[in-house]
């Protein structure tokens, strides 16, 4: 009789240990969630804050080089059609620079979107992986469980790794197009690997 209350004694501990674990996971689940919203709301701030001030940066240089590029015209004594066209040339370059690093800011930021929602993703399957792990009775659902976990772990970093490049590669594309916009040749695409 005694070895029966023992193993009730035991029973009702180990599920009291388990719901104070899951209280404590989805307490720590909440916390992490609204964590990472901030971060990733805040991230996104700052990417956008970085973008203007590139774009206003690339904004004043252009206007400042048109305006030393009048003035050196005007020095040297540059009259007529060379010197429009030098002034034209230039002013198309300083253009495609300018979208060019507009180009460039997006994509930081669309690269910086990825990191922050896979860091978002990660700690809502962290989490749960918690759960999971909580949940099992004997020592080989826990080993499954977990090889499960850090095949789903790696599956989501190549993953999100693909989309960062695909997004990496697309954004030095359209970088890349505009600069060749002008210099003359729109139709020079990638380098086949």
């Amino acid at each position: 009789m005694a070895t029966r209350n023992d193993t009730n004694e035991q029973t009702k501990a180990a599920d009291e240990a388990a719901r104070t674990a899951r209280t404590v996971t989805d307490e720590t689940a909440r916390v992490a969630e609204q964590t990472a919203r901030a971060g990733a709301d805040m991230a996104r701030r700052g990417t956008e804050t970085a973008q203007n001030i590139v774009e206003s940066g690339l904004n004043t240089t252009t206007q400042t080089l048109q305006h030393m590029a009048d003035q050196f015209t005007q020095v040297l004594g540059f009259n007529g059609p060379q010197a429009q066209e030098a002034v034209r040339r230039s002013s198309e370059n300083l253009q495609a620079v300018t979208q060019a690093g507009t180009v460039l800011a997006r994509g930081a930021q669309a690269v910086s979107q990825e990191v922050f929602g896979h860091i978002q993703d990660r700690l809502t399957k962290n989490v749960d992986a918690v759960n999971r792990l909580v949940g099992t009775r004997s020592v080989q659902d826990f080993v499954a469980v977990q090889s499960d976990l850090v095949r789903d772990g790696l599956q989501q970093v190549i993953d999100t790794n693909k989309r960062i490049a695909e997004v990496s590669l697309r954004t030095a594309d359209e970088a890349a197009r505009a600069i060749q916009q002008a210099q003359g040749n729109p139709n020079q695409g990638r380098r086949a690997a």
